[in-house]
């Protein structure tokens, strides 16, 4: 085991695709996130992974969050969108440093999100619990879809 050390954590941009609007982040073991072809194949493949669904294949709002994270084993890509307004849909990929167009599904047999991951998440609970849940029947998507989340931790 290796002692915890900070990465840094950046939302990116606000991406929109298929009716979709995806809050985009990025998390780099290293310094930066320096990896633009991951970063744009995991962008052309968020209409396939939008139309996934689950056991529990429950209404959505066409809102979520991607997270790449350049790790050690390669890049990690979490795709993350609320269904039955208040539970987290989520799948976990993973990109090979040499192959950065091949995407292999990983979650599914209990795998879940990091530490820094999790911070991430836990950004996107909370001001999804303020600005959609406690503002309901009147959900205030603009200001939640603005509430980002940049550090190092």
């Amino acid at each position: 085991m290796t002692a915890y050390k900070p990465r840094k954590i950046k939302f990116e941009e606000h991406f929109e695709t298929d009716g979709w609007t995806i809050k985009i982040y990025t998390i780099a073991k290293l310094g930066e996130f320096n990896h633009p072809e991951v970063y744009a194949n995991a962008k052309a493949q968020l209409p396939t992974w939008l139309k996934l669904t689950n056991g529990f294949n429950s209404g959505h709002n066409n809102i979520g969050f991607l997270i790449l994270h350049a790790g050690t084993e390669g890049v990690f890509s979490i795709i993350n969108w609320w269904i039955g307004n208040n539970m987290l849909n989520t799948n976990i990929y993973k990109t090979d440093f040499e192959t950065q167009d091949q995407f292999e599904k990983i979650s599914g047999n209990g795998l879940a999100p990091c530490v820094w991951e999790l911070e991430i998440i836990n950004h996107e609970r909370v001001a999804w619990t303020n600005h959609i849940l406690k503002k309901a029947p009147q959900p205030d998507y603009k200001t939640y879809l603005n509430t980002t989340f940049n550090k190092v931790l």
